[in-house]
């Protein structure tokens, strides 16, 4: 009985050791990983806890006109907001000033960068709510808002925010998330990541290296590249340019205000346009076949991958489509 007990403390103590060896390694990983990615800065360690509010930044109404918002590594929220302030809060492991943004003024312009700090958190998956930053922007009131993360998620909540000129977001490897805004120029952009638009108006430009972009209720001139991923556009109201490098095109434009261009290097490209439409409609592709409901007026040649022609009363619009390897379709609706 004595030997047995011996014996279960023995496997107990084991057990301990591997799982705390286990833990060790992991930690190290950890680290190892994330210094990898880019640890540059400040390096701050944790053992567990929670994200907690700060630092909070209030820009009044008379003090600028123009923001921007920089940070190296975190996922970022907008909020649109009936307030005539600007506000920025900051959802932080550490609470040293070393770890806060820091805000400059100049000229009617506000930038906000994050602290280049980086906090190494031990079996933070415990508690969750990783750091975050939320910024409420006034509904009506700025001429530029400009928001940009390293590596993080952008996204802005359902709201109606109008910008005089411009609304830039841009993350290097995370996704973008972008609804209801009207500027004069609409940029989002990801390095690698996907892009989700919805109820934009604007000169409107979605761009990522790497990932999908997927648009719904966009109005206005596009331009619209996916390095390789998939692109699929929903109720366009108006013109534009949409690339793809390997993937699939897929725009529906129930209203069509100028020219269409289309090409996709290694994809399939469809596009739906309106029955009463008159265009120039022109399509080629390496290796696929093309597909239209008018067929009968346009011209091909023997080989059947380039198509050319007038389409209705020949006045309008020029919509050309391309495909290096796949098919391109057209429908009229």
């Amino acid at each position: 009985m004595v030997a047995h007990m011996k014996n279960n403390k023995v496997i107990l103590l084991f057990g301990a050791a591997a799982v705390l060896s286990g833990m060790a390694l992991i930690c190290q990983m950890s680290v190892a990983s994330a210094l990898k990615q880019g640890g540059g800065g400040i390096q701050f360690f944790s053992f567990g806890g929670r994200a907690e509010l700060r630092n909070t930044i209030e820009i009044e109404e008379d003090k600028a006109d123009r923001v921007k918002l920089i940070y190296g590594g975190k996922n970022i929220k907008i909020y649109p907001s009936k307030d005539d302030t600007v506000v920025v809060k900051e959802y932080l492991y550490s609470s040293r000033p070393e770890a806060k943004a820091s805000v400059t003024y100049g000229d009617g312009e506000v930038l906000i960068e994050g602290a280049n700090t980086r906090t190494f958190v031990v079996f933070g998956f415990f508690w969750g709510g990783g750091e975050r930053i939320e910024v409420y922007v006034p509904e009506r009131r700025l001429e530029e808002f400009w928001v940009e993360t390293g590596s993080g998620n952008i996204t802005c909540q359902p709201g109606s925010l109008e910008v005089v000129k411009s609304i830039r977001a841009k993350a290097g490897s995370g996704n973008i998330k972008w609804g209801e805004s009207t500027a004069e120029e609409i940029s989002l952009q990801a390095g690698s990541g996907n892009i989700s638009a919805e109820k934009l108006k604007g000169n409107i430009s979605l761009q990522t290296r790497s990932g999908n972009i997927n648009g719904n209720k966009l109005e206005g001139v596009l331009n619209v590249q996916s390095g390789s991923g998939n692109i699929l556009l929903k109720e366009v109201i108006g013109s534009g340019e949409m690339k793809a490098g390997s993937g699939n095109i897929k725009v529906e434009a129930p209203e069509v205000t100028g020219d269409i261009a289309i090409c996709t290097n290694s994809g399939n490209s469809s596009l739906e346009i309106p029955a009463d439409l008159s265009f120039h409609f022109r399509a080629d592709t390496g290796s696929g076949n093309i597909y239209t409901d008018f067929e009968n007026q346009l011209s091909f040649n023997k080989k059947g991958n380039h198509g050319e022609g007038d389409v209705g009363e020949g006045k309008g619009p020029t919509i050309t489509m391309e495909a290096g390897s796949g098919n391109v379709r057209i429908e009229q609706n």
